[in-house]
């Protein structure tokens, strides 16, 4: 059996095979590369979640010859290694003798009559237990209490005082309000 091979189709063949092999060629023969670097930053700041429970004093008889106490808590969570300082405001009824830092606050009856003062403290070396005490827990910079944030919720105890014997306290249930804040 003889094979006629057309001249033409042969021809083209042959040209679309050099063709393709010098595209290949000249695509891996003429490519160059360059490189650099890119910085790539960002800065995290730190965030903070709070949340306190009550303050809740026992029953106060104002006969009784001894202070009363309670206690609360404030709940936070802050982005790792983060620091705040959380301030507690003077309360909605502050004594006029009142101040950021040395608040006087006061609770109010529903049944009217003379307010109801109180006082609230911070362990002041920011460990329980350890040498220190109670310090009054302020507005400011000075009379808050710094914290570190690890990213988990962490609980801190507040800590508060009713005198024993305020007289002109009329019978019925007593409360206030205190704004806590974060400063960071």
């Amino acid at each position: 059996m003889k094979t006629k091979f057309n001249h033409s189709k042969l021809k083209l063949a042959i040209v679309s095979a050099i063709v393709a092999g010098s595209m290949g060629l000249s695509a891996t023969s003429y490519a160059a590369t360059a490189t650099g670097t890119m910085e790539v930053s960002t800065s995290v700041s730190i965030s903070c979640t709070i949340s306190a429970a009550a303050l809740v004093f026992p029953a106060y008889d104002p006969t009784h010859t001894s202070n009363i106490t309670g206690t609360g808590s404030i709940s936070y969570n802050c982005t790792p290694g983060g620091s705040a300082t959380i301030t507690l405001g003077e309360g909605l009824n502050p004594a006029t003798s009142s101040t950021d830092s040395v608040p006087v606050r006061r609770m109010t009856g529903d049944q009217g009559g003379s307010p109801l003062p109180y006082e609230v403290f911070k362990w002041t070396d920011e460990a329980p237990g350890v040498a220190g005490g109670l310090s009054d827990w302020g507005n400011t910079q000075a009379t808050g209490r710094v914290i570190t944030g690890d990213g988990s919720t962490q609980q801190i105890p507040v800590w508060g005082r009713i005198f024993a014997q305020e007289t002109n306290i009329s019978a019925g249930s007593f409360s206030d309000s205190v704004a806590v804040t974060f400063t960071y």
